[in-house]
């Protein structure tokens, strides 16, 4: 009884609104009222139940988010935007900032065109990761790109490889795994791009090169994956490389994975161990 008690209680809250649901149960006050209140949570909450509100008032309000100092909000804001008619004009005024000199207004904009992901905004957003003002702001126009995902921008991301600031490499060297795969391929790219930043000078950008390697699973990164394996400085990075060569499963990786069951750190020898159960 307490069951079926409990069961219609919880239904009856569902018709009610009582429990948020996306794109189900919000009202103009309630997202006004959230928006008010500061809470990213709160914010969050509401634009993801407003996803089908025909509120036009709610629009401003809404487009103010665009600068919030939440990148979730941001990302919220920017989705609800792009399900509207003022959507066009949302992306143009986010595109003209990247040719402005404010390194947070692009972030954000970058933001903004990430949850929008509509292809037009690529030749902008590959422009200024050419020449970012700052490494935040060029990540997050790399991370825009890798959520449209369209495989022409493949170029633009491996000549980001190349850019002096580390947060915009490492960004860009993740990007490559959200790439959809041309038509008669699994993956957008092999691993050779990827080689160069096998010895990058910032971890997180070798990390994320290796994560790569093994998400592409190209057989002809194992032997610079094992010499990661066997030599790098970061305990992350090991682990990455020793992650890759599992998913990539070729036998010529199971030394180094034997190997790297001594390491010194207890995560990388894990790592291995179940790596080393994937080798065919």
């Amino acid at each position: 009884m307490r069951c079926y008690t409990k069961t219609l209680l919880a239904f009856a809250m569902i018709l009610s609104g009582g429990v948020a649901q996306a794109g189900r149960g919000a009202s103009t006050p309630g997202l006004k009222s959230a928006v008010l209140s500061g809470s990213e949570d709160a914010i969050v909450s509401e634009i993801e139940r407003a996803e089908w509100l025909a509120c036009t008032s709610c629009i401003e309000p809404i487009r103010q988010l665009v600068d919030n100092p939440s990148a979730k909000v941001r990302d919220a804001a920017g989705w609800w935007l792009g399900k509207r008619g003022v959507r066009d004009e949302v992306i143009a005024t986010m595109s003209a900032r990247f040719t402005a000199q404010d390194p947070l207004a692009a972030r954000n904009a970058a933001d903004v065109l990430r949850a929008i992901r509509d292809y037009n905004t690529l030749p902008a957003l590959t422009a200024y990761v050419q020449h970012p003002l700052d490494e935040a702001s060029g990540a997050a126009a790399v991370r825009a790109i890798a959520a449209i995902g369209h495989p022409s921008s493949l170029g633009t991301l491996t000549g980001a490889f190349a850019s002096p600031l580390a947060g915009v490499r490492a960004a860009a060297a993740a990007a490559v795994r959200d790439l959809r795969a041309p038509a008669g391929k699994k993956t957008a790219t092999d691993a050779q791009p990827l080689f160069v930043l096998f010895t990058d000078a910032d971890e997180t950008v070798r990390r994320e090169a290796a994560m790569s390697a093994g998400f592409v699973q190209d057989r002809a990164a194992v032997a610079q994956l094992a010499t990661i394996l066997a030599n790098d400085s970061s305990a992350k990075v090991r682990k990455a490389a020793a992650w890759a060569l599992g998913e990539i499963g070729d036998g010529a990786g199971a030394s180094a994975l034997s190997a790297a069951k001594n390491d010194s750190d207890a995560l990388v020898r894990s790592v291995a161990a179940g790596a080393l159960g994937r080798i065919k």
